[in-house]
């Protein structure tokens, strides 16, 4: 397999958003930039310097329709979640590149290429529920945590006691558990919404009238939907949002390295 290098990589996840843009477009589906993304755009008028990666969200009527029509067509793309593969242990989906692999440096390897992250955003009634959805996200990111040579003993210790207290519940017990919480409540019906496929989930809900419109933000030379209401979502979620952080803090996350498969 030949390495894909960061640039390339950017290159390629552009390429599926695109995609994915052309196919909202097509299906009057709703989308727009989210987390990073949507603060590069705003910010840098593309990536953050030091990110590597493209999120976006999409109202859950929206979600859904995209999930059931996006594979129904000959592509390079292809769009994947734990109900479609239960070897893919993540809560919300992934659009991916086909003929590309990504191994992941701390976790378990799950089933895709290159590509952008797509959340749903729920109506949401209870506190209780963005509680719940992150503390089990929290499991499941431990759960899937691999052990390696970057981690301190303590680390490693921490980590295999937590991995056999959690032993008797399934990745797929818990994401369905997940799913379920965060689907309590129709998005039309709510005046709070949430995107429960976060650690953070406390921190994201918001009123529904921030994603009830958009506008355009640039984003590394072309313009996507970005909710009217960014504001409100980028200060309560990264608080003053247009300064940069300190130097020292200006560092990648990078935590995996994507391929082209032999075949390619």
């Amino acid at each position: 397999m030949r390495s894909i290098p960061i640039e390339e990589l950017k290159l390629l996840q552009r390429e599926v958003l695109d995609d994915i843009v052309q196919f909202c477009q097509e299906h009057g589906l709703r989308y727009t930039l989210a987390y990073g993304t949507l603060l590069g755009a705003l910010r840098h008028k593309g990536y953050i310097p030091w990110d590597d990666d493209i999120d976006i969200h999409m109202p859950r009527p929206d979600y859904e329709k995209f999930l059931s029509l996006y594979n129904n067509r000959h592509s390079d793309y292809s769009v994947v979640t734990h109900e479609m593969d239960r070897r893919y242990h993540v809560p919300f989906a992934k659009v991916y590149r086909k003929e590309t692999i990504v191994k992941e440096f701390f976790y378990k390897q799950s089933v895709f290429g290159a590509y952008v992250d797509i959340f749903p955003i729920d109506g949401i009634k209870e506190k209780s529920q963005a509680w719940w959805c992150g503390q089990l996200i929290r499991c499941m990111y431990i759960k899937t945590s691999i052990f390696c040579d970057r981690q301190s003993i303590a680390r490693k210790l921490r980590l295999a006691v937590t991995k056999l207290i959690l032993l008797p519940f399934t990745e797929h017990f818990i994401l369905t558990r997940i799913a379920r919480i965060s689907t309590r409540y129709r998005y039309e019906e709510c005046d709070n919404v949430c995107s429960f496929g976060s650690r953070t989930a406390l921190r994201e809900i918001l009123p529904r009238t921030v994603f009830d419109e958009y506008t355009m933000l640039p984003f590394e030379g072309k313009e996507y939907r970005a909710p009217k209401g960014y504001d409100t979502y980028l200060s309560q979620k990264y608080g003053d949002y247009m300064t940069l952080p300190p130097v020292e803090k200006r560092v990648s996350t990078h935590d995996s390295q994507a391929y082209w498969t032999e075949e390619c």
